[in-house]
């Protein structure tokens, strides 16, 4: 049994920059969840850019799952599906704080 996710999918007020590169810079959603992945994965960027970019909601669910099995947290790919498709931009940003307090917590 894996954990639950530990920063809210609608905590973007916690993160500000994150948020502002996520909602208004073209591609940012894209460029947010390479960033996220890489610095989980350390495999690169290009690979979850393009998974996002070319794929939309399916490709984040895809780069969703990376990060849950990476970090443990319980889930399925159904549910990565949904919450992509209904709040992209949410889930970049939670994906984002989430890796981001791993790392910090894990230094």
């Amino acid at each position: 049994m894996g954990r639950l996710w530990e920063e809210t999918l609608f905590g973007c007020a916690s993160d500000i920059p994150s948020c502002l590169l996520t909602c208004l810079l073209p591609g940012g959603i894209c460029i947010i969840q390479a960033t996220t992945v890489n610095n989980l994965t350390h495999n690169g960027k290009i690979f979850p850019y393009i998974l996002v970019c070319c794929l939309g909601c399916i490709g984040g669910a895809i780069n969703r799952e990376t990060i849950r099995n990476r970090l443990e947290i319980d889930g399925s790919f159904v549910s990565s599906c949904r919450t992509w498709c209904l709040y992209p931009l949410c889930a970049a940003c939670q994906e984002y704080r989430e890796v981001k307090r791993y790392s910090n917590h894990d230094s």
